[in-house]
């Protein structure tokens, strides 16, 4: 007998669950190629950050089930002119079949983008995914690490920055929107606060202003587990200022082991980090289709959200 049909539709709330487990099974695949440790999320943990995807773009989020099965799965976030893709697994029984092709056109079609909008993602460096990506517009622009450990106190850096707290732990405010949304149209080059809304609201995280004697030039995210994003400062001459800054807040949170996605061009991050004692995880590749924003001095909201 043969089996069911593959079929496209776009994702509802109750396909979570079923994403959530194609993720884990492909990223435990992809881990092993690649030589890495496989992800330690709880099923129902990704879950509920997938969930989040769906309710903000419901249209962006398609997936493909066999009988009542997903298999397969994409999701697009479009803020502003930014169409990010955040999350593209497939069943590793089912790669190269096609699947991803055609979940890939839905994601990034069905929002109805403007045609200004810049597709990119945060894309491993499985040769598949690669040349999918690339038929797709989106072309290598840098790396990006995911940096996890203890940290160990260090030496401050020359120039420093004062992390100065707003508002209350697991809780979001129009201030803390504002401030975001003032520095995430420089780096990110859209405004985002339904995605920082979320973070700022998980159990645990704070957010603070990034201060430089009586101005302020950025904001950062840290929750009392470590972590980390978003994060930024519009002067990158401060983004070792800001590396250490974090680290000292997290420890003052209660964190034992930090995490924080780091791009390429933000050289003074690796310096502090390492030396604290971080270690790299897990790499990938920026992919765009024109360059977008700003990572001199940025830290990654997650590898989902940007």
């Amino acid at each position: 007998m043969k089996p069911p049909r593959i079929t496209l539709r776009q994702a509802g709330p109750k396909d979570m669950m079923g994403c959530a487990r194609v993720f884990l099974r492909s990223a435990a695949d992809l881990s092993r190629r690649q030589g890495v440790a496989p992800a330690t999320i709880r099923p129902r943990d990704m879950a509920r950050a997938l969930a989040h995807l769906q309710k903000t773009d419901p249209r962006g989020f398609h997936v493909a089930v066999r009988g009542r099965k997903v298999v397969a799965f994409a999701s697009t976030a479009l803020r502003g002119r930014t169409h990010f893709l955040s999350m593209f697994w497939t069943l590793p029984s089912l790669q190269s079949r096609g699947i991803g092709r055609r979940l890939l056109a839905r994601a990034f079609e069905k929002p109805n983008p403007p045609a200004s909008a810049v597709r990119c993602v945060f894309a491993s460096l499985d040769p598949r995914a690669q040349a999918l990506y690339l038929k797709f517009g989106m072309v290598p622009r840098g790396m990006l690490y995911v940096l996890r450990g203890q940290a160990k106190r260090t030496p401050p850096p020359k120039r420093r920055v004062r992390l100065v707290p707003v508002g209350e732990p697991g809780t979001t405010s129009r201030q803390m929107l504002s401030i975001a949304a003032r520095f995430d149209r420089i780096v990110r080059a859209a405004r985002r606060d339904a995605d920082i809304r979320y973070i700022t609201t998980l159990p645990g995280s704070r957010f603070f202003l990034v201060r430089v004697r009586r101005s302020t030039l950025g904001y950062a995210v840290i929750t009392d587990q470590g972590r980390v994003g978003p994060a930024c400062v519009v002067d990158a001459r401060y983004g070792a200022g800001l590396a250490w800054a974090i680290l000292d807040s997290a420890r003052d949170l209660g964190a034992k082991n930090i995490s924080a996605i780091v791009p390429g061009q933000y050289s003074g991050a690796f310096e502090v980090f390492f030396r604290a004692g971080l270690r790299s995880e897990f790499f990938g590749v920026w992919m765009s289709a024109k360059p977008v924003g700003s990572f001199e001095a940025y830290l990654l909201l997650s590898g989902m959200l940007l």
